[in-house]
């Protein structure tokens, strides 16, 4: 997709001004996109808007009445942002901000059209040279482009040399531009604590161990697909989403049925009815005494759990609807979008919960710690006890965790040492991704020192110590013998790291 200038965003109420503005801009040699104009015939009109975003070097808001009420420039204003895309934010009428909108430009400097006058076209042209300066890449065609997001390093922030004519009006734009961006150093795995560590690692976590180890070029190649780190993974777009949960959940097999019931809520996979075994057995190599007695548990009923964690843009979609506490949780620089929403405590996934119940009306909750394992094995019947749903053994390309570390003699690697994607990866039995590493999730129960006492059916445990909540799963920077299935941890209720997220959980009662 060719790359242009700027992305105009706008409400359809707008659409003659912002044509008009279109107009002005081309003439000038300022290529735009505009949606009424740019959208093929017959292709998604979701998926064009993103990859317009991310093919343009900045973003026009057109700020009115009209899309201060307008969910499309919501999202949109939230996609610029998650790809680091500068914001130029213009008044065309007089109103305030509300909702969504009014959290995100809340005590912002606003321009009005009016104050430019002609100057306008001037004005934009000055920041779009400014942001040339900023880019990587080149297009075929000479014109300074942005790189894909994934392929950018940490994001330096410098001066820029303001020059010519309306000089103040251009440093209140720039200030506008970037009232999204606020970037956090990834050497911190605590949002809390910014000079903490993760537990069990050394502290001087170089530049070595933050990257892969591989080439430059080939790292770059990398981390602009991730999902090349796993060969055999699968993405979300290979799989067919239903717009509701299935009237009969026992109908399909395992890993056959998955759902969406908003554009912005998870995509959903229907874990079938079944037992299994929890737990670890005595002599499983990593085994803690926490991970027993090994028994076994009867899901009666089919449920649904996310298929991969909880996602940034997901989150993102609550705060923009005034959920989730309106906290906006950094990324560390290594991304947002698609990847695991981190640095978010067990009560911080309890307020997602409780805003995807409020929005769809649907029974949306956390997993059991029961049903979380259940869910990870990927096995209803005649389960045979397996450190990992694939075997008893890891290799670096099943799951995202220290490669830098062996189980029972596996491969090692440099470590990718930050999540990836959560939608892309190797799918269970079940089509659940991640289960082992990337980030771990929180779970609904209480913490308790073994699993003596739990529930046959698979509920969650509200005895024990219920200051602190179970995480399940393994992260990036576990060793693999930390991402076992079986593998049991926990952390107090308020608690926020860059290695803990989670996933959803919703009932298909009858």
């Amino acid at each position: 997709m060719e790359y242009r200038d700027l992305f105009i965003s706008h409400s359809s109420v707008d659409e003659k001004t912002a044509k008009g503005l279109v107009r002005d801009f081309e003439k000038r040699g300022l290529s735009c996109w505009i949606s009424s104009r740019d959208v093929p015939i017959g292709s998604s009109y979701q998926e064009e808007i993103v990859r317009a975003i991310e093919h343009s070097r900045a973003m026009l808001l057109l700020f009115s009445a009209a899309a201060n009420k307008s969910e499309h420039v919501l999202r949109e204003l939230e996609i610029a942002a998650q790809y680091k895309k500068p914001i130029y934010p213009l008044r065309i009428d007089p109103v305030e901000p509300s909702g969504g909108l009014k959290y995100l430009l809340t005590n912002k400097q606003w321009v009005e059209r009016k104050a430019l006058g002609n100057r306008l076209v001037d004005t934009i042209e000055q920041l779009i040279k400014a942001n040339a300066g900023d880019s990587d890449a080149t297009a075929e065609n000479g014109r300074a482009t942005s790189p894909p997001p994934e392929a950018r390093g940490p994001v330096v922030k410098r001066a820029t040399t303001l020059l010519g004519a309306g000089l103040a009006v251009f440093a209140i734009l720039t200030i506008a531009s970037w009232f999204m961006f606020a970037g956090r150093s990834p050497s911190a795995p605590s949002q809390d604590n910014p000079n903490a560590l993760s537990e069990n690692k050394n502290s001087s976590d170089t530049k070595a161990n933050r990257d892969t180890g591989m080439p430059i070029a080939t790292q770059r190649s990398a981390l602009a697909q991730p999902e090349a780190i796993l060969p055999a993974a699968t993405s979300a777009s290979t799989i067919t989403v239903l717009t509701s949960a299935p009237e009969n959940p026992r109908a399909f097999g395992a890993g056959k049925a998955f759902f969406k019931e908003c554009t912005t809520c998870p995509i959903m996979a229907v874990v079938p009815a079944g037992h299994s075994t929890i737990g670890s057995a005595a002599d499983e190599p990593g085994r803690g005494p926490d991970e027993g007695p090994q028994q076994t548990i009867d899901i009666g009923e089919p449920f649904a759990v996310s298929r991969s964690e909880v996602t940034f843009e997901e989150w993102f979609a609550c705060v923009a609807e005034g959920g989730c506490n309106a906290y906006r949780p950094g990324d560390y620089d290594w991304g947002t979008g698609t990847r695991p929403v981190i640095n978010v405590s067990w009560q911080d996934a309890k307020a997602y919960v409780a805003w995807l119940t409020r929005k769809t009306g649907a029974p949306y909750r956390l997993p059991s710690e029961a049903e979380w394992e259940y869910s990870a094995r990927g096995c209803t019947t005649a389960c045979p006890s397996l450190a990992y749903w694939f075997g008893n053994g890891i290799t670096p390309d099943q799951a995202n965790y220290d490669w830098r570390y062996s189980y029972e003699g596996s491969p090692k690697a440099q470590a990718l040492r930050r999540t990836m994607p959560a939608d892309v990866g190797i799918p269970n039995p079940f089509g659940l991704v991640h289960v082992s590493g990337n980030v771990s999730e929180w779970v609904e129960d209480c913490w308790n020192q073994s699993l003596a006492g739990i529930a046959s059916n698979g509920a969650a445990r509200e005895t024990g110590d219920c200051r602190a909540r179970v995480i399940r799963g393994g992260s990036w920077s576990d060793p693999p013998s930390d991402v076992r299935t079986a593998k049991r941890s926990w952390q107090v209720v308020d608690e926020r790291r860059a290695e803990i997220g989670f996933r959803v959980a919703r009932s298909l009662g009858r």
